[in-house]
């Protein structure tokens, strides 16, 4: 009689039966990032992510220790702080996870020009922007 153990047992989740939420969750419990509009939908597009937008203090926590709850809660007060400017796309919620393991969440502006990224983020007291083109971060 085969009996099925009550350990060691991999559960795979289906990915086309999970809220975008729940995706989103996913990607920084594996230590990846994402920039999506206040809709959820990913940012597509050119141009410089600049934290730091709003005066919204960036979310910041032990990645292990993040909730799915937790990161509900945070990702919805940012949906809602997000300035979407009539469709134009000019901010984005960012979500990362740094090499110490710190997941960290925030509002970014999205603006077109490198040089004037890079200044709005030293005014800002940012550590980096994003380069949206050639998916790399770009560290002050």
């Amino acid at each position: 009689m085969d009996e099925t153990p009550l350990w060691g047992v991999c559960i795979n989740f289906n990915s086309s039966t999970m809220t975008t939420s729940e995706k989103l969750y996913s990607t920084l419990q594996s230590g990846e990032g994402f920039s999506i509009r206040a809709t959820l939908d990913v940012y597509v597009g050119n141009g410089y992510a600049v934290g730091g937008a709003n005066k919204c203090q960036a979310f910041e926590r032990d990645n292990e220790s993040l909730s799915l709850i937790e990161f509900r809660q945070v990702l919805n007060r940012f949906i809602f702080s997000c300035v979407d400017n009539g469709g134009q796309r000019t901010q984005v919620i960012g979500g990362w996870v740094c090499d110490e393991g710190v997941a960290y969440i925030e509002i970014s502006d999205v603006v077109a020009s490198k040089s004037v990224a890079l200044e709005l983020a030293k005014a800002r007291g940012e550590k980096a922007i994003y380069d949206f083109e050639n998916a790399k971060s770009i560290y002050l």
